[in-house]
């Protein structure tokens, strides 16, 4: 049975930068989080995220005026957007991140999720190396 909860969508702008991660929301432009490793990254967006929705005034109006938007045009190398997804009591332990990928022939499709994939996995195995 598919989840009936009423969620919203905020647009995450991700980059990897030379000493990790930097996530900002592209509707809250103050809100931005930063992790040595994506998943650390993406654990502080979370915290950030929650914190700023749960100080807006109360109802839906004003949660929804931040959240999805239309995505950025340009990229670089390094950046990628994705979704984050929240209930309505913005407990970040129940927020999940959506990648996203055009609409596009399989091999285009395994194309960008590959280096999407090298994207959020490069600083974890360079911290792995490091570490042996």
């Amino acid at each position: 049975m598919a989840d009936k909860a009423r969620r919203y969508y905020f647009a995450a702008r991700n980059e990897k930068t030379d000493h990790g991660y930097m996530i900002n929301f592209v509707n809250i432009p103050q809100a931005s989080a930063v992790g040595a490793t994506y998943e650390e990254a993406v654990y502080y967006s979370y915290r950030v995220l929650s914190d700023y929705l749960s100080h807006l005034p109360e109802g839906e109006a004003a949660t929804t005026a931040y959240s999805l938007a239309e995505l950025p045009k340009g990229r670089s190398a390094n950046v990628f957007y994705s979704l984050v997804s929240v209930t309505p009591d913005f407990n970040p332990h129940k927020m999940v991140t959506h990648f996203t990928l055009p609409q596009a022939p399989p091999a285009e499709i395994r194309r960008k999720a590959s280096e999407l994939a090298k994207l959020v996995n490069h600083q974890n195995k360079a911290r792995e190396a490091a570490n042996s």
